[in-house]
């Protein structure tokens, strides 16, 4: 068989117990999934390694243990799994607290890591570091980097620091810009507090301002490889599982 071929194959017995209607007892399923998970972690792999963190984490096919979960995550991280950084710097950062002293420098060392490889969340973490330390300049790169992914805490953020002025100069027409792109974004669109505030900041615009913000290209919202893997995370593991079977 070929290795195109065996993987089909390997990815449609995974899909069988993990495909929806094919399998009536989602613990059982879960179960196998961190079964497999933990011989290709336990061979080092770091990929797997994070899976298994995330498991852990969230009690999926296992009891939910944070500290396991840590131990996971530092040796993903040492090996170089972006991922596995940021949960370690979560936990750093207070996750779960008592599993580990908190310490928010450790914690922005690992988030970094994933942050620099394009991870939306880890950016607007990082970027709340920043506010919070008064790195202000650093701040507005990292929500901007998020933003363009279309985190939508990092475009709110933005938009109300453009309107208010706070920490960069009053713009009106680029707060316009992020939460306009907020409210097309599926999960936002229903959302009637951001229509609210769309509609309060097109009064206080001047039609100079509304004309310059209409006519501008809309935010174009680009998800990096990593952050799209990172949302899509159990999916993640079961493709990553029927690749790597024996």
């Amino acid at each position: 068989m070929t290795r195109c071929f065996k993987f089909i194959a390997t990815l449609a017995t995974v899909m069988l117990f993990f495909g929806g209607k094919a399998y009536a007892q989602p613990t059982a399923t879960d179960k196998f999934l961190f079964e497999e998970m933990l011989k290709l972690a336990s061979k080092g792999e770091p990929e797997a390694e994070y899976h298994i963190g995330m498991f852990f984490n969230n009690g999926i096919g296992t009891a939910a243990d944070p500290d396991e979960a840590f131990q996971w995550f530092k040796k993903s991280a040492a090996a170089g799994d972006p991922l596995g950084a940021y949960k370690l710097g979560c936990y750093y950062a207070g996750q779960f607290a008592g599993v580990v002293d908190i310490d928010q420098n450790i914690a922005l060392k690992y988030k970094l890591v994933a942050a620099e490889q394009g991870y939306d969340l880890a950016q607007s973490d990082v970027a709340r570091h920043y506010h919070v330390s008064k790195n202000y300049p650093e701040a507005i790169r990292w929500l901007t980097e998020a933003a363009k992914q279309g985190d939508p805490g990092s475009m709110y953020r933005l938009s109300a620091l453009y309107a208010q002025g706070q920490i960069v100069p009053t713009d009106l027409v680029k707060s316009y810009l992020y939460l306009d792109a907020m409210r097309h974004l599926p999960e936002i669109s229903s959302d009637q507090q951001i229509a609210d505030a769309f509609a309060m900041l097109t009064k206080s615009m001047s039609e100079t301002e509304l004309a310059a913000a209409k006519k501008n290209q809309p935010l174009a919202i680009e998800p990096s490889a990593l952050t799209l893997k990172a949302r899509d995370g159990l999916t993640q593991a079961k493709f990553y599982l029927a690749a790597n079977m024996q």
